[in-house]
């Protein structure tokens, strides 16, 4: 999908043009959709087609789902891991996404600025926080970016026009991220990375600060400054986004108790469990359940 320019300390995604290409569209399967942490200069739209798992947008830790389409701007972080049961060997589904990616002037530096894009360039201003594409509007583009993967460069571009005018409407956009995250510099995203598959694999037990720190090389305290100054939050309150965000997925999926639920996420006891899930959701996990259809 990428080429990856590595130096010593980081990971910087920088992406390839194809021949008589003015922006980027195909469709990869897992793995090779699953990036590490990173940023890159150019748009991009991502349409899930199959498969689940877990995103991190800016600051924002939640689950995908298979049929979601996500539009993120220019140089903000980002991640997408397929969820363990894709790793099965047993699994015959492998996870894929279909994927445009496109920078500000790709068709001149005056064409976001005409009076045509007035609307997409307020789009791609929201999408600095990342936006989620709901309802009718992401049913046509996913049906649109299918199309896309079948035609020749003019046709790819008219299309990507088409989908520009359905996001230009902005009705049907959520946004991803409380607060707007830029890529620090392209030696910030292997550090965090790290950061970040630790905490993928280890959110449900006890978690070393000084552990996790040690990752980073660097001491507790600088660690967590580093941490907030990239997401906005402490670590310990990401940790337990990432709980609670594991524990709607078993509340809406399966039909093990609250109780089971509560322990398998990692929390010590009942009462916190149904304190922060209430704190985040406005509301508990059983009428989290019920609201869900389990």
């Amino acid at each position: 999908m990428t080429n990856l320019k590595i130096s010593k300390h980081a990971v910087f995604q920088k992406l390839p043009l194809a021949t008589g290409s003015s922006f980027i569209i195909g469709r990869y399967e897992s793995p090779n959709f699953e990036t590490p942490w990173h940023f890159h200069k150019e748009y991009e739209l991502v349409y899930c087609e199959k498969g689940f798992g877990k995103k991190f947008i800016g600051d924002n830790f939640s689950s995908y789902q298979e049929g979601e389409v996500a539009f993120i701007g220019k140089n903000v972080p980002h991640l997408f891991k397929a969820d363990d049961c894709f790793y099965q060997d047993d699994n015959p589904i492998k996870p894929c996404s279909i994927v445009i990616q496109f920078s500000e002037d790709f068709l001149g530096g005056d064409f976001f600025n005409s009076a045509e894009m007035t609307n997409m360039k307020k789009v791609l201003l929201l999408s600095m926080n990342g936006l989620l594409v709901l309802g009718g509007a992401k049913e046509k583009i996913k049906q649109i970016m299918i199309e896309m993967l079948n035609l020749g460069n003019v046709g790819r571009l008219s299309k990507l026009i088409e989908i520009f005018d359905i996001l230009s409407n902005g009705q049907e956009l959520q946004p991803i991220s409380v607060n707007t995250i830029s890529g620090i510099n392209i030696n910030d995203s292997l550090k965090m990375n790290k950061v970040l598959e630790y905490a993928l694999l280890h959110f449900k037990d006890d978690i070393s600060i000084t552990e996790v720190a040690g990752i980073s090389n660097l001491s507790e305290s600088a660690f967590c400054r580093y941490f907030k100054s990239r997401t906005q939050k402490t670590f310990l309150s990401f940790v337990i986004e990432m709980r609670l965000t594991e524990s709607c997925r078993l509340l809406q999926e399966t039909n093990k108790s609250i109780l089971e639920i509560c322990y398998e996420c990692g929390f010590k006891n009942l009462s916190n469990f149904n304190r922060l899930f209430r704190k985040q959701f406005n509301q508990n996990p059983m009428e989290y359940r019920k609201q869900t259809g389990r």
